[in-house]
Parts: C-alpha cells; structure tokens; sequence
C-alpha cells in the first residue's frame, strides 16, 4: 500500500515537471523514481545560477558521471532535479525554475 501511495506522489510530481518545464523545453519524464534530469548546456553554471538568483539547489549532471581520459563527462550538460517535495512546493519551485532560466 505504502509503494503504491508513493508512486502516486512522485508521478504527480512529475506531471507537475511536465506541464510547467515543458512548456519551455522538451524532457523526457522517466517512468519511475524522484529524480529529473534536465539538459541545459552547462549544468554546473546553470545549477550555480539557480541556487544564487531563485535560491534553488540542484546538481550539477557532472558530478554523477565520471569524466573519461578525453575529458568527456555524459552529465556535464545536465542539472539533477529531486521531486521529492508535496505537490505545491514543487510547482512553485519548478515555476522559479522555469521563470530564471526562461524569462
């Protein structure tokens, strides 16, 4: 009963991420799980701009993947979003996020 509530929490959540991100951007919502991985170029500038002007944490997609001996690192152009709050503080938080990085 427990995994089924919390399936429905995180997929509303996700809902949340795809009519308020999707809008702007095209994501690929995964079938389960609370993280989101959004493409945005740069992560690490883009999660360091996040943080100082809408007082947003994210990671930086780099920092979960390992950077090979070229100096490739498949999560550099990606920030890690975690879903984890109820449905109205991540609205708001992915609307912020939205309005820094769109507007």
């Amino acid at each position: 009963m427990i995994l089924l509530k919390n399936r429905k929490y995180y997929a509303e959540n996700f809902e949340i991420a795809g009519r308020v991100l999707g809008a702007h951007m095209d994501i690929i919502l995964p079938p389960a799980g609370f993280f989101l991985w959004l493409e945005v170029g740069d992560g690490k500038t883009v999660a360091q701009k996040l943080w100082k002007e809408a007082a947003i944490k994210t990671v930086p997609g780099e920092l979960m993947g390992r950077t090979d001996a070229n100096g490739n690192n498949p999560g550099r152009e990606y920030i890690r979003i975690a879903l984890v709050y109820d449905s109205k503080t991540t609205e708001l938080g992915l609307t912020r996020l939205a309005n820094t990085l769109f507007n």
